[in-house]
């Protein structure tokens, strides 16, 4: 088993807006393909739309803090934000794991409102 205390979970759920979700299906896609080239600290990037395309829900993993803030970075400056969020309405963030305290202020002085957990226990096989 692999230790997991220091990797980073997170979870964001977005509101679709009618009719987008055809589009952000492309758009995930092309973010799925873009992160697996670019960012090997990525462990878990999975993109999910519910059964009605009314929830757009990213699962991820990190392998750290570091690496999780470098993802977060690339995302906010990158091509893909402003699509995701012109589709969107609004939304729900949660960071699970050691989340630093540098990653907490920039998730704060760009806006976000995330809801941090902390570990208890766990491990990956």
């Amino acid at each position: 088993m692999q230790d997991s205390k220091n990797q980073i979970q997170v979870f964001y759920e977005l509101t679709v807006l009618p009719g987008k979700a055809e589009e952000l299906k492309e758009i995930a896609s092309k973010m799925v393909n873009m992160n697996a080239a670019e960012e090997p600290g990525t462990l878990v990037y999975n993109v999910y739309m519910n059964e009605d395309d009314t929830l757009f829900t990213y699962l991820e993993t990190y392998s750290d803090a570091e690496t999780g803030l470098f993802h977060a970075k690339r995302f906010a400056d990158g091509e893909y934000v402003g699509q995701i969020l012109e589709r969107t309405d609004g939304g729900r963030l949660c960071f699970y794991g050691a989340v630093s305290d540098e990653f907490k202020q920039w998730a704060a002085d760009n806006g976000f409102e995330p809801e941090y957990y902390s570990l208890i226990d766990g491990y990956v096989r």
